[in-house]
């Protein structure tokens, strides 16, 4: 894997070689019934640095600014999930369906936000498993994906969770509750300086679902100036 900024490497699962991620902490905790019931369920918990790879940078765009960072998560939501879809004569029904539950945060001195994507299957009705993320930018360049997965292994016969899933949720509730952010000088003043400008540094209250899958763009120099000609009035 090729090494992108501040340690980041690139992702090579997403098209075009856009981003760079840096893994920092990553743990799963299985959740057992009764004696000799086995394993009900398993938390996966992740926290990631993301950031544009080199040649794909966006000069001038800061992901500190709330108009700039949602646009920001919109394209790395469509290079991760949006290109994703079925074969054959369902090639047009996407893999992936979200943001769902989208729901800005006031408690970090950043615009932050969180939501779910559904595993989607062949029926827009079958959506299983969310990846439910959490997402808020540390510097102009570079912001942090929280990733919760929860596995849900006992069913009974018409597939409905069969087990208490109240400790599993409350572990996860209690890792988000415990996330904090505590800037430096450089970033907080880079932060007053945007909020004096865009006046509100919260992300907007209701977001859609996107639409899915996408035509993605071909990698090249052609792709950073678009996404700056839609960032430009937000930067």
């Amino acid at each position: 894997m090729n090494d992108s900024p501040a340690g980041l490497h690139t992702d090579f699962s997403m098209p075009g070689r856009r981003w760079g991620v840096a893994c920092l902490w990553a743990r799963r905790w299985a959740f057992y019934g009764p004696w000799m019931t086995g394993c009900k369920g398993e938390l996966h918990a992740s926290i990631a640095i993301i950031g544009r790879s080199d040649e794909h940078q966006l000069p001038g765009v800061s992901f500190l600014n709330p108009n700039a960072f949602e646009t920001v998560v919109v394209q790395y939501l469509h290079d991760r999930y949006g290109h994703e879809n079925w074969e054959g004569d369902m090639a047009h029904v996407p893999r992936y369906h979200g943001p769902v539950d989208w729901k800005p945060h006031k408690h970090l001195p950043v615009p932050s936000a969180s939501f779910k994507i559904y595993n989607r299957g062949e029926d827009v009705s079958d959506l299983v498993l969310p990846d439910q993320l959490f997402v808020f930018p540390i510097t102009d360049k570079y912001f942090v994906e929280v990733c919760f997965i929860q596995d849900l292994y006992s069913r009974d016969d018409k597939g409905n969770v069969a087990f208490d899933t109240n400790p599993l949720q409350e572990l996860q509730d209690n890792i988000f509750n415990s996330i904090t952010l505590e800037v430096g000088p450089e970033t907080k003043a880079r932060v007053d300086a945007i909020k004096k400008e865009v006046g509100n540094m919260q992300l907007s209250k209701e977001f859609a679902p996107l639409k899915w899958p996408i035509n993605i763009y071909p990698p090249g120099p052609s792709e950073a100036p678009e996404m700056q000609k839609s960032l430009k009035a937000g930067c």
